[in-house]
């Protein structure tokens, strides 16, 4: 049987397209510049990015008036019979289900979080069909009056097309993921007619950093997917906000503690999503028939509640012109807005989480008015409509940790400047304290909790400990060793520090050639009666769990090439060198662009080796989780490459560490991930044995 992995339909489709190749190398080579190149692809990047946001608009209107002829405004929604808000969900879910298990899985859930994973794990790479199934997926979704919103969708299609794009012209990594960055903030550009906060929205979210290079095709792409969504759908905001400002700054003291809450309940609002999809796992329900059930149970709150179905513009601008001010109801509101997004989600159905953290924090903040009228004092109170306004980016803010755009964001969807001092401060200090509460966003945590990798190059640094590197010791000497017999030791050492311990190995001090020399032309010492003793260094020594990084700290403030490592009790195991450190991280910041993963091993005499293996053309390294389904057993009787057409080429630690070559014989530990590639579709069927065991196959349409 072959070695090789299948490529993936995007290489194939770029291998019927060499010409690609050759247009980028033309283009490249008339202009001169392969910034200028970027920027003419971020152009187009954001006109089909802008024409998507007005295509997915119309799609949802349309589904709209299929599902619900008579309008859906609120009081349309309210005079509806109760069948007739019940089965539009079921319906549409049952339409979504089957759309995402057979053709696209990525398209499941908010999408945000597929994109960072393409970005920080597969170069970028997605899969075309994805953008098309997510346009459906989410539009009917949405338009059936599922609780989700559309910032989500149109970030992974517009990231999708972009991506796209970067491989049928053969880009390197770097212009792939700059392509899907591009994609992503025309999204939201011209999604929200936010130019601005798409731009950061790329920088703050989906790449985590900025660079000049990136910056000019990101705002080339937010300018042009905003032209085309204006054009087509007129340059208004999308709320209308009645002219609030911040009257006193004593007011202030109020916006600080309405953070606050918002930081609860943006943290409450990312976990308890999880939660909640944890509790639709295990349910005996076949993956495409859950959105029925979700869709159900969103509408048996809609009988009540009809506010919280689809995105939730119409209450939200209710709340921000001060007609909602019942607390009661608004509390009502917010825990029912929270319920049918986890439900929406949950059981598989496509959107965002935006546009319901916008309502949240609309609520809570109207809420937090209508509590404190008639409390505090009249100068320390702003109008329960201001409040909302300012809520609407704190909940946001705690629940993306994105607080740059998402002020930017809520200024040019509301187009009122003059409530920017309460908006940073009650969104910096939501952001603050969401951060202690939980390091993990809305985004991020459904990445970490399937165990990807995310975060900066020198991961591996900060995660791997120091008994990877561990090298033997050459030789150490006795506190008492005589001076000839240290010097003989010291010569020999080809300028290697030298290492003192006692009998039972605790490690006492370093000898260091440039001290022997000294003593060597030092006439006047007193060689003949000193001891190893006499000459030794303190040292730091470092533990054997200690991490990668704090290693290389303490070697560079001691000024040495390698360091002693000690167990517990201080007893000498070996040493580490700052080569060896060197050496794992350029082969780790390498393996980001080249396709390639690195392995540490032991040679014969346990020195540390590094193996490298490179990846097949197309193939995208993916990470799963050992879970129940697969602790215990082994790769040989898994027999993966066989049933799902599915290579594992590597195992690492789920808390982060050195990938380690993977042994067919020994039994997997839960506590390990595995790195693989293959088809999305074996892939997905791997997850879903390792939560729970079954057949191995992937289901197909």
């Amino acid at each position: 049987m072959s070695d090789k992995v299948p490529p993936s339909a995007g290489t194939l489709a770029a291998r019927r397209l060499p010409r690609g190749l050759r247009l980028s190398r033309y283009v490249i080579d008339k202009t001169g510049s392969k910034t200028l190149y970027l920027i003419i692809l971020a152009v187009l990047v954001g006109i089909v990015g802008g024409l998507g946001a007005i295509l997915f608009r119309a799609m949802i209107g349309f589904v709209n008036d299929v599902a619900y002829p008579n309008g859906t405004t609120i009081a349309t929604l309210k005079a509806l019979p109760w069948y007739a808000l019940v089965l539009p969900p079921m319906i549409g879910g049952a339409v979504v289900g089957p759309l995402i298990h057979f053709f696209a899985r990525e398209a499941k859930g908010h999408g945000v979080p597929e994109v960072m994973d393409a970005v920080a794990n597969r170069d970028g790479r997605i899969r075309a069909r994805v953008a098309f199934v997510k346009i459906a997926a989410s539009a009917v979704s949405i338009g059936v009056g599922g609780s989700v919103g559309r910032e989500g969708p149109i970030v992974q299609i517009g990231s999708s097309l972009g991506s796209t794009l970067g491989q049928v012209l053969r880009l390197d990594v770097r212009g792939v993921r700059l392509l899907v960055a591009c994609g992503a903030a025309s999204g939201i550009a011209a999604t929200f007619n936010a130019p601005i906060a798409g731009t950061l929205f790329a920088l703050e979210v989906i790449l985590g950093a900025a660079t000049v290079r990136q910056f000019a095709p990101l705002v080339v792409a937010t300018v042009a997917g905003t032209v085309i969504s204006r054009g087509v759908l007129g340059d208004v905001p999308a709320f209308h906000v009645p002219r609030y400002q911040l009257e006193t700054a004593w007011q202030l003291l109020s916006y600080g503690l309405l953070g606050i809450l918002a930081a609860l309940v943006g943290v409450g609002f990312s976990r308890g999503l999880y939660l909640m999809e944890d509790l639709w796992d295990r349910l005996r329900i076949h993956e495409a028939a859950k959105p029925v059930f979700g869709g159900a149970l969103v509408g048996l709150i809609a009988l009540a509640l009809p506010e919280v179905m689809g995105s939730g513009y119409e209450p939200i601008d209710r709340v921000l012109a001060g007609e909602e001010a019942a607390l009661g109801a608004l509390l009502l509101l917010l825990a029912a807005k929270v319920a049918a997004t986890h439900l929406s989600l949950a059981s598989g159905m496509s959107g965002g989480v935006f546009a319901p953290s916008l309502f949240l924090g609309a609520m809570l903040g109207a809420a937090f008015g209508a509590a404190i009228d008639g409390v505090l004092p009249s100068a320390l109170v702003a109008p329960s409509g201001a409040y909302a306004v300012v809520g609407m980016g704190a909940v946001v803010a705690a629940a993306t940790h994105a607080p740059l755009t998402v002020i930017l964001i809520v200024f040019e969807m509301t187009g009122d400047y003059r409530m920017i001092l309460p908006l940073m401060l009650a969104t910096l200090l939501a952001t603050s304290l969401s951060v202690r509460l939980s390091e993990a966003n809305i985004y991020t945590l459904k990445l970490l909790r399937r165990g990807a990798k995310l975060g900066n190059d020198d991961d591996i640094m900060s995660t791997s400990t120091v008994g990877m590197l561990l090298r033997p010791l050459r030789r150490t000497v006795a506190p008492h060793q005589s001076w000839d017999e240290l010097l003989e030791v010291a010569l020999g050492s080809s300028g290697h520090p030298t290492y003192v311990a006692d009998e039972q190995g605790h490690l006492l001090g370093v000898i260091v050639l440039e001290d022997v020399a000294a003593l060597i032309r030092d006439e006047g010492a007193l060689k003949n009666v000193l001891v190893a003793a006499d000459v030794m260094r303190n040292v730091e020594a470092a533990s054997v769990d200690a991490t990668l990084d704090h290693c290389l700290r303490a070697l560079t403030h001691e000024g040495l090439d390698e360091q002693p490592v000690v167990d517990d009790d201080g007893r000498l195991l070996g040493i580490i060198t700052r080569r060896d450190l060197l050496a794992l991280y350029d082969r780790e910041v390498c393996s980001r662009t080249t396709g390639q993963l690195t392995f540490a091993d032991r040679d014969g005499e346990g020195h540390p080796i590094f193996t490298t293996i490179h990846v097949p053309e197309g193939a995208h390294v993916e990470t799963v989780p050992v879970g129940e389904g697969l602790a215990g057993q082994s790769l040989r009787d898994l027999d993966l490459r066989a049933k799902l057409g599915v290579q594992v080429h590597a195992i690492r630690p789920r808390a982060g560490g050195p990938a380690l070559p993977p042994d067919p014989a020994a039994p997997l530990e839960p506590t390990n991930v595995l790195l693989v590639t293959g088809e999305p579709e074996g892939v997905e069927a791997l997850r879903a044995m390792a939560s729970e065991m079954g057949d191995p196959r992937p289901e197909r349409g």
